[in-house]
Protein backbone atom coordinates (compact mmCIF):
# COMPACT_ATOMS: atom_id res chain seq x y z
CA UNK A 1 0.00 0.00 0.00
CA UNK A 2 2.96 2.56 0.96
CA UNK A 3 4.71 1.50 -2.54
CA UNK A 4 0.75 1.78 -3.91
CA UNK A 5 1.01 5.39 -2.24
CA UNK A 6 4.23 6.66 -3.50
CA UNK A 7 3.67 5.99 -6.62
CA UNK A 8 0.37 7.67 -7.38
CA UNK A 9 2.43 10.84 -5.86
CA UNK A 10 5.62 10.43 -8.03
CA UNK A 11 2.85 10.07 -10.85
CA UNK A 12 0.99 13.65 -10.52
CA UNK A 13 3.83 15.41 -9.97
CA UNK A 14 5.69 13.75 -12.85
CA UNK A 15 2.45 14.47 -15.36
CA UNK A 16 1.93 17.97 -14.22
CA UNK A 17 -0.86 17.17 -11.82
CA UNK A 18 -4.41 18.70 -11.72
CA UNK A 19 -4.37 19.33 -8.63
CA UNK A 20 -3.38 23.12 -7.80
CA UNK A 21 -0.63 23.95 -4.49
CA UNK A 22 0.59 27.40 -3.46
CA UNK A 23 2.17 28.35 -0.14
CA UNK A 24 0.79 27.92 3.57
CA UNK A 25 -2.72 28.29 3.56
CA UNK A 26 -2.78 30.46 6.38
CA UNK A 27 -3.55 34.01 5.47
CA UNK A 28 -4.71 36.64 7.73
CA UNK A 29 -6.24 40.37 6.70
CA UNK A 30 -7.61 43.28 8.42
CA UNK A 31 -11.45 44.41 7.87
CA UNK A 32 -12.48 47.86 9.23
CA UNK A 33 -15.72 48.84 9.07
CA UNK A 34 -17.55 52.20 9.59
CA UNK A 35 -21.26 51.35 10.60
CA UNK A 36 -23.65 54.80 9.37
CA UNK A 37 -27.29 55.27 9.28
CA UNK A 38 -27.38 54.24 5.61
CA UNK A 39 -24.08 52.23 4.71
CA UNK A 40 -21.27 50.45 5.49
CA UNK A 41 -17.91 52.20 4.66
CA UNK A 42 -15.33 49.72 5.24
CA UNK A 43 -11.51 48.78 4.28
CA UNK A 44 -10.43 45.69 3.70
CA UNK A 45 -6.65 44.28 3.16
CA UNK A 46 -5.28 41.32 1.14
CA UNK A 47 -1.58 40.63 0.24
CA UNK A 48 0.24 40.61 -3.39
CA UNK A 49 0.14 37.00 -2.99
CA UNK A 50 -3.39 36.44 -2.29
CA UNK A 51 -4.70 38.64 -5.33
CA UNK A 52 -2.08 36.67 -7.50
CA UNK A 53 -4.00 33.04 -6.13
CA UNK A 54 -7.56 34.63 -6.66
CA UNK A 55 -6.71 36.40 -9.63
CA UNK A 56 -4.84 32.80 -11.09
CA UNK A 57 -1.46 34.97 -12.03
CA UNK A 58 0.10 31.53 -11.88
CA UNK A 59 4.48 32.01 -11.59
CA UNK A 60 3.59 35.99 -10.58
CA UNK A 61 3.21 33.93 -7.09
CA UNK A 62 6.82 33.07 -6.93
CA UNK A 63 8.93 35.52 -8.99
CA UNK A 64 9.55 38.93 -8.86
CA UNK A 65 6.23 40.81 -9.77
CA UNK A 66 5.03 42.44 -13.01
CA UNK A 67 3.58 45.87 -11.63
CA UNK A 68 1.09 46.55 -15.02
CA UNK A 69 0.05 43.23 -14.29
CA UNK A 70 -0.64 43.11 -10.71
CA UNK A 71 -2.23 46.76 -11.29
CA UNK A 72 -4.75 45.21 -13.57
CA UNK A 73 -5.27 42.36 -11.31
CA UNK A 74 -6.15 44.88 -8.20
CA UNK A 75 -8.32 46.26 -10.48
CA UNK A 76 -10.45 43.14 -10.78
CA UNK A 77 -10.01 41.97 -7.07
CA UNK A 78 -11.68 44.77 -5.52
CA UNK A 79 -15.13 42.91 -7.73
CA UNK A 80 -13.52 39.45 -6.31
CA UNK A 81 -14.15 40.77 -2.59
CA UNK A 82 -17.44 41.94 -3.41
CA UNK A 83 -19.00 38.60 -3.80
CA UNK A 84 -16.62 36.83 -1.57
CA UNK A 85 -17.85 39.35 1.24
CA UNK A 86 -21.07 37.86 2.53
CA UNK A 87 -22.46 40.54 4.67
CA UNK A 88 -26.62 40.84 5.09
CA UNK A 89 -28.60 43.49 7.61
CA UNK A 90 -31.16 41.92 9.42
CA UNK A 91 -31.02 38.54 7.02
CA UNK A 92 -31.18 40.77 3.86
CA UNK A 93 -28.42 40.60 1.89
CA UNK A 94 -26.55 43.40 0.58
CA UNK A 95 -24.63 44.75 -2.25
CA UNK A 96 -21.83 46.39 -2.44
CA UNK A 97 -19.69 48.69 -4.53
CA UNK A 98 -15.58 49.31 -4.70
CA UNK A 99 -14.44 52.74 -3.82
CA UNK A 100 -11.15 52.78 -4.40
CA UNK A 101 -7.86 51.22 -4.02
CA UNK A 102 -4.04 51.33 -2.87
CA UNK A 103 -1.04 49.39 -2.13
CA UNK A 104 0.59 49.61 1.14
CA UNK A 105 4.11 48.52 1.73
CA UNK A 106 5.71 47.69 4.79
CA UNK A 107 6.58 51.23 4.55
CA UNK A 108 3.49 52.64 4.41
CA UNK A 109 1.34 53.80 1.69
CA UNK A 110 1.76 54.50 -2.00
CA UNK A 111 2.66 53.09 -4.99
CA UNK A 112 5.61 50.35 -3.26
CA UNK A 113 8.28 52.03 -4.54
CA UNK A 114 9.61 51.80 -0.47
CA UNK A 115 9.47 49.28 1.91
CA UNK A 116 10.60 45.71 0.59
CA UNK A 117 12.16 45.87 -2.72
CA UNK A 118 10.08 44.40 -5.40
CA UNK A 119 12.59 41.48 -6.41
CA UNK A 120 12.59 40.10 -2.76
CA UNK A 121 11.34 36.99 -2.08
CA UNK A 122 9.08 38.12 0.46
CA UNK A 123 7.54 41.21 -1.25
CA UNK A 124 4.43 39.49 -2.02
CA UNK A 125 3.82 38.83 1.40
CA UNK A 126 4.65 42.04 2.80
CA UNK A 127 3.09 44.47 0.42
CA UNK A 128 -0.73 44.63 0.79
CA UNK A 129 -3.81 46.18 -1.05
CA UNK A 130 -6.00 47.86 1.06
CA UNK A 131 -9.84 48.20 -0.90
CA UNK A 132 -12.24 50.81 0.54
CA UNK A 133 -15.80 49.29 -0.05
CA UNK A 134 -19.14 50.64 0.70
CA UNK A 135 -22.48 48.31 1.06
CA UNK A 136 -26.02 50.03 1.85
CA UNK A 137 -28.80 49.12 3.46
CA UNK A 138 -31.84 48.34 2.36
CA UNK A 139 -33.87 51.85 1.44
CA UNK A 140 -36.22 53.22 4.65
CA UNK A 141 -34.89 50.77 7.21
CA UNK A 142 -32.47 50.73 9.69
CA UNK A 143 -31.26 47.55 10.56
CA UNK A 144 -30.79 46.25 14.28
CA UNK A 145 -28.39 43.39 13.30
CA UNK A 146 -25.43 43.04 10.75
CA UNK A 147 -23.63 39.78 9.55
CA UNK A 148 -20.27 39.70 8.43
CA UNK A 149 -19.54 36.19 6.61
CA UNK A 150 -16.49 35.55 3.75
CA UNK A 151 -15.81 32.77 1.64
CA UNK A 152 -11.97 34.37 0.34
CA UNK A 153 -10.60 32.15 -1.65
CA UNK A 154 -12.79 28.79 -0.85
CA UNK A 155 -12.65 27.85 -4.60
CA UNK A 156 -9.10 27.34 -4.55
CA UNK A 157 -7.40 24.35 -3.29
CA UNK A 158 -3.93 24.07 -1.30
CA UNK A 159 -4.10 20.47 -1.72
CA UNK A 160 -6.94 17.91 -1.75
CA UNK A 161 -9.01 17.96 1.28
CA UNK A 162 -6.91 21.27 2.32
CA UNK A 163 -8.60 24.79 1.56
CA UNK A 164 -6.48 28.06 1.50
CA UNK A 165 -7.42 29.28 5.27
CA UNK A 166 -8.07 33.23 5.37
CA UNK A 167 -9.25 35.03 8.46
CA UNK A 168 -10.20 38.28 9.10
CA UNK A 169 -9.82 40.51 11.71
CA UNK A 170 -13.01 42.05 12.24
CA UNK A 171 -12.84 46.14 13.87
CA UNK A 172 -15.93 48.22 13.62
CA UNK A 173 -16.84 51.43 14.81
CA UNK A 174 -19.86 53.82 15.02
CA UNK A 175 -20.32 57.03 12.94
CA UNK A 176 -19.17 58.63 15.99
CA UNK A 177 -16.02 56.56 16.26
CA UNK A 178 -16.56 54.62 18.85
CA UNK A 179 -15.55 51.28 19.13
CA UNK A 180 -18.50 48.91 18.87
CA UNK A 181 -17.08 45.28 17.79
CA UNK A 182 -14.27 43.03 17.35
CA UNK A 183 -13.90 39.46 16.08
CA UNK A 184 -12.62 37.03 13.93
CA UNK A 185 -14.30 36.03 11.01
CA UNK A 186 -13.45 32.90 9.37
CA UNK A 187 -15.44 31.18 5.84
CA UNK A 188 -17.23 28.28 8.39
CA UNK A 189 -17.55 31.25 11.68
CA UNK A 190 -19.08 34.55 10.34
CA UNK A 191 -19.63 37.33 12.80
CA UNK A 192 -23.07 38.85 13.86
CA UNK A 193 -23.14 42.13 15.59
CA UNK A 194 -26.64 43.60 17.26
CA UNK A 195 -27.28 47.39 16.74
CA UNK A 196 -28.34 48.99 19.69
CA UNK A 197 -31.07 52.04 18.52
CA UNK A 198 -28.70 54.73 19.45
CA UNK A 199 -26.19 53.28 17.06
CA UNK A 200 -28.42 52.47 13.69
CA UNK A 201 -30.14 56.05 14.34
CA UNK A 202 -26.79 58.10 14.86
CA UNK A 203 -27.18 61.06 11.88
CA UNK A 204 -24.23 61.22 9.42
CA UNK A 205 -25.15 65.11 10.15
CA UNK A 206 -23.21 65.33 12.90
CA UNK A 207 -19.59 66.60 12.28
CA UNK A 208 -18.40 62.42 12.91
CA UNK A 209 -20.71 61.59 10.26
CA UNK A 210 -20.28 63.85 7.42
CA UNK A 211 -16.47 63.73 7.49
CA UNK A 212 -17.10 59.96 6.77
CA UNK A 213 -19.53 60.86 4.11
CA UNK A 214 -17.48 63.45 2.60
CA UNK A 215 -14.09 61.70 2.92
CA UNK A 216 -14.69 58.24 1.99
CA UNK A 217 -13.91 59.03 -1.93
CA UNK A 218 -10.14 57.40 -1.14
CA UNK A 219 -8.13 55.32 0.08
CA UNK A 220 -6.01 57.73 1.81
CA UNK A 221 -8.72 59.98 2.78
CA UNK A 222 -10.39 56.71 4.81
CA UNK A 223 -7.38 56.74 7.44
CA UNK A 224 -8.90 60.52 8.22
CA UNK A 225 -12.22 58.80 8.50
CA UNK A 226 -12.09 56.77 11.90
CA UNK A 227 -9.26 54.11 11.27
CA UNK A 228 -6.50 55.03 13.44
CA UNK A 229 -7.12 53.42 16.26
CA UNK A 230 -9.08 49.80 16.13
CA UNK A 231 -10.50 48.03 18.32
CA UNK A 232 -9.10 44.38 18.55
CA UNK A 233 -10.14 40.79 18.69
CA UNK A 234 -10.80 39.53 22.08
CA UNK A 235 -8.28 37.09 23.91
CA UNK A 236 -11.00 34.25 23.12
CA UNK A 237 -10.98 34.61 19.35
CA UNK A 238 -7.24 34.14 19.11
CA UNK A 239 -7.68 31.12 21.34
CA UNK A 240 -10.30 29.50 18.93
CA UNK A 241 -8.10 30.24 15.94
CA UNK A 242 -5.29 28.95 17.29
CA UNK A 243 -7.05 25.49 17.80
CA UNK A 244 -8.65 25.69 14.53
CA UNK A 245 -5.62 26.03 13.13
CA UNK A 246 -4.80 23.14 14.04
CA UNK A 247 -7.45 20.78 13.96
CA UNK A 248 -7.97 22.12 9.96
CA UNK A 249 -3.69 21.90 9.16
CA UNK A 250 -3.13 17.92 7.89
CA UNK A 251 0.76 19.16 7.63
CA UNK A 252 0.69 20.14 10.90
CA UNK A 253 -1.31 17.63 11.75
CA UNK A 254 0.86 14.63 10.14
CA UNK A 255 3.91 16.25 12.09
CA UNK A 256 2.35 15.59 15.30
CA UNK A 257 1.54 12.27 14.35
CA UNK A 258 4.89 11.35 13.85
CA UNK A 259 6.43 12.35 16.80
CA UNK A 260 3.85 10.87 18.61
CA UNK A 261 4.25 7.41 17.05
CA UNK A 262 7.59 6.98 18.34
CA UNK A 263 6.61 8.16 21.92
CA UNK A 264 6.52 5.22 24.39
CA UNK A 265 5.99 6.95 27.49
CA UNK A 266 3.83 9.88 28.76
CA UNK A 267 6.39 11.87 29.55
CA UNK A 268 8.14 11.42 25.96
CA UNK A 269 5.32 12.37 24.52
CA UNK A 270 4.66 15.29 26.60
CA UNK A 271 8.39 16.69 26.57
CA UNK A 272 8.41 16.69 22.56
CA UNK A 273 5.09 18.60 22.17
CA UNK A 274 5.99 20.94 25.07
CA UNK A 275 9.93 21.50 22.86
CA UNK A 276 7.80 22.17 19.93
CA UNK A 277 5.29 24.16 21.30
CA UNK A 278 8.08 26.82 22.72
CA UNK A 279 10.09 26.48 19.98
CA UNK A 280 7.47 27.53 17.35
CA UNK A 281 5.87 30.21 19.61
CA UNK A 282 9.38 31.78 19.73
CA UNK A 283 9.12 32.66 15.86
CA UNK A 284 5.46 33.06 15.81
CA UNK A 285 6.50 36.16 18.04
CA UNK A 286 9.42 37.33 16.16
CA UNK A 287 7.12 37.10 12.86
CA UNK A 288 4.39 38.71 13.63
CA UNK A 289 6.90 41.34 15.06
CA UNK A 290 8.46 41.58 11.90
CA UNK A 291 11.82 40.39 13.13
CA UNK A 292 12.04 37.08 11.18
CA UNK A 293 11.01 36.78 7.81
CA UNK A 294 11.79 33.54 5.60
CA UNK A 295 9.88 33.49 2.31
CA UNK A 296 7.79 30.42 1.66
CA UNK A 297 9.76 28.96 -1.00
CA UNK A 298 11.80 27.80 2.38
CA UNK A 299 9.49 27.62 4.88
CA UNK A 300 6.61 25.07 3.26
CA UNK A 301 9.27 22.37 1.15
CA UNK A 302 11.04 22.46 4.83
CA UNK A 303 7.87 21.85 6.93
CA UNK A 304 6.69 19.21 4.18
CA UNK A 305 10.14 17.89 4.49
CA UNK A 306 10.12 18.03 8.25
CA UNK A 307 7.46 15.64 8.32
CA UNK A 308 8.81 13.06 6.00
CA UNK A 309 12.28 13.24 8.03
CA UNK A 310 10.44 12.59 11.56
CA UNK A 311 8.38 9.66 9.82
CA UNK A 312 11.24 7.81 8.39
CA UNK A 313 13.49 8.34 11.96
CA UNK A 314 10.90 6.55 13.47
CA UNK A 315 10.96 4.09 11.29
CA UNK A 316 15.10 3.76 11.25
CA UNK A 317 15.79 4.52 14.56
CA UNK A 318 12.31 4.08 16.63
CA UNK A 319 14.40 4.47 20.09
CA UNK A 320 15.45 8.25 19.67
CA UNK A 321 11.87 9.31 20.78
CA UNK A 322 12.69 9.92 24.45
CA UNK A 323 16.21 10.94 23.54
CA UNK A 324 17.75 14.43 23.35
CA UNK A 325 18.34 14.06 19.84
CA UNK A 326 14.61 14.03 19.45
CA UNK A 327 13.75 16.62 21.56
CA UNK A 328 16.15 18.98 19.57
CA UNK A 329 15.04 17.84 16.52
CA UNK A 330 11.42 19.06 17.82
CA UNK A 331 13.10 22.32 18.52
CA UNK A 332 14.60 22.99 15.70
CA UNK A 333 11.64 22.04 13.09
CA UNK A 334 9.75 24.21 15.72
CA UNK A 335 11.10 27.12 14.51
CA UNK A 336 10.15 26.97 11.05
CA UNK A 337 7.11 25.76 11.50
CA UNK A 338 6.26 28.91 13.69
CA UNK A 339 7.06 30.85 10.40
CA UNK A 340 4.22 29.05 8.88
CA UNK A 341 1.76 29.95 12.05
CA UNK A 342 2.40 33.34 11.95
CA UNK A 343 1.30 34.26 8.50
CA UNK A 344 0.31 38.25 8.72
CA UNK A 345 -0.64 38.27 12.44
CA UNK A 346 0.68 41.83 12.97
CA UNK A 347 -0.91 42.55 9.91
CA UNK A 348 -4.56 41.75 10.65
CA UNK A 349 -4.47 43.52 13.74
CA UNK A 350 -3.57 46.86 12.04
CA UNK A 351 0.03 47.19 13.63
CA UNK A 352 -1.36 47.34 16.73
CA UNK A 353 1.49 46.53 18.60
CA UNK A 354 1.88 46.70 22.57
CA UNK A 355 -0.44 44.73 24.75
CA UNK A 356 -2.94 44.02 22.39
CA UNK A 357 -0.46 42.26 19.53
CA UNK A 358 1.40 40.64 22.99
CA UNK A 359 -2.08 39.04 24.16
CA UNK A 360 -2.68 37.93 20.42
CA UNK A 361 0.04 35.96 20.00
CA UNK A 362 -0.03 34.68 23.72
CA UNK A 363 -3.77 33.85 23.01
CA UNK A 364 -2.79 32.07 19.24
CA UNK A 365 0.51 30.18 20.97
CA UNK A 366 -2.14 28.80 23.50
CA UNK A 367 -4.84 27.53 21.36
CA UNK A 368 -2.38 25.78 19.16
CA UNK A 369 -1.08 24.05 22.23
CA UNK A 370 -4.63 23.22 23.30
CA UNK A 371 -5.18 22.02 19.83
CA UNK A 372 -1.87 19.65 19.76
CA UNK A 373 -3.40 18.09 22.76
CA UNK A 374 -6.94 17.79 21.89
CA UNK A 375 -5.65 15.65 18.65
CA UNK A 376 -2.30 14.42 19.75
CA UNK A 377 -3.14 13.23 23.20
CA UNK A 378 -5.81 10.98 22.66
CA UNK A 379 -3.94 9.90 19.31
CA UNK A 380 -1.35 8.39 21.64
CA UNK A 381 -3.57 7.05 24.18
CA UNK A 382 -5.18 5.01 21.87
CA UNK A 383 -1.03 3.72 20.84
CA UNK A 384 -0.75 3.20 24.19
CA UNK A 385 -3.64 1.14 24.99
CA UNK A 386 -3.03 -0.96 21.75
CA UNK A 387 0.41 -1.52 23.08
CA UNK A 388 -0.58 -2.77 26.60
CA UNK A 389 -3.20 -5.10 25.27
CA UNK A 390 -1.46 -6.76 22.47
CA UNK A 391 1.97 -6.34 23.36
CA UNK A 392 5.14 -5.53 21.03
CA UNK A 393 3.88 -6.84 17.83
CA UNK A 394 1.45 -4.07 17.99
CA UNK A 395 3.85 -1.39 18.76
CA UNK A 396 6.65 -2.69 15.77
CA UNK A 397 3.32 -2.65 13.53
CA UNK A 398 1.06 0.64 14.61
CA UNK A 399 5.03 2.96 14.22
CA UNK A 400 5.63 1.23 10.76
CA UNK A 401 2.06 1.22 9.08
CA UNK A 402 1.60 4.56 10.87
CA UNK A 403 5.17 5.97 10.16
CA UNK A 404 4.40 4.90 6.35
CA UNK A 405 1.13 7.28 6.51
CA UNK A 406 2.59 9.90 7.59
CA UNK A 407 5.68 9.89 5.39
CA UNK A 408 3.44 9.85 2.55
CA UNK A 409 1.26 12.52 3.57
CA UNK A 410 4.72 14.70 3.98
CA UNK A 411 5.84 13.26 0.27
CA UNK A 412 2.31 14.67 -0.85
CA UNK A 413 2.68 18.35 0.87
CA UNK A 414 6.47 17.93 -0.39
CA UNK A 415 6.12 17.47 -3.94
CA UNK A 416 2.73 20.47 -3.56
CA UNK A 417 5.36 22.89 -2.06
CA UNK A 418 8.24 22.49 -4.59
CA UNK A 419 5.99 22.26 -7.87
CA UNK A 420 4.83 25.50 -6.59
CA UNK A 421 8.17 27.16 -6.22
CA UNK A 422 10.03 25.54 -8.68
Amino acid sequence: MFRAVVGVLVWWSLTGGAIPASAHPFLQDSWWVLVETNRLVMRVSATLREVAIAQNLGAATNTPPNLPRFQQALERHGTYLLHSLHLKADGVPLNGEVLDWQLVTDAGAGEATTGTPTDSALYLDQTHAAFDLEFRFPAGRQPREITFGQATLKEFNYAPGMAWDVTYALSVKGADRKDMAAGIVRTDLPFTLQLTAAAATNSPSSPAGTAVAQGVGRAADLGTAGFESKPTPPFTSYLRLGVHHILTGYDHLLFLAALALAARRAVDFFKLIATFTAAHSLTVTASALNWVRLPPWFVEPFIAGSIVFVALENLLAPRRAGARSRLLLAFGFGLVHGLGFAGGLNEAIGGAGGSALAWAILAFCLGVELGHLLVGLPFWSLLRAGRTEFGEPFARRSLAIGSMVVASGGLFFLIAALRQYT
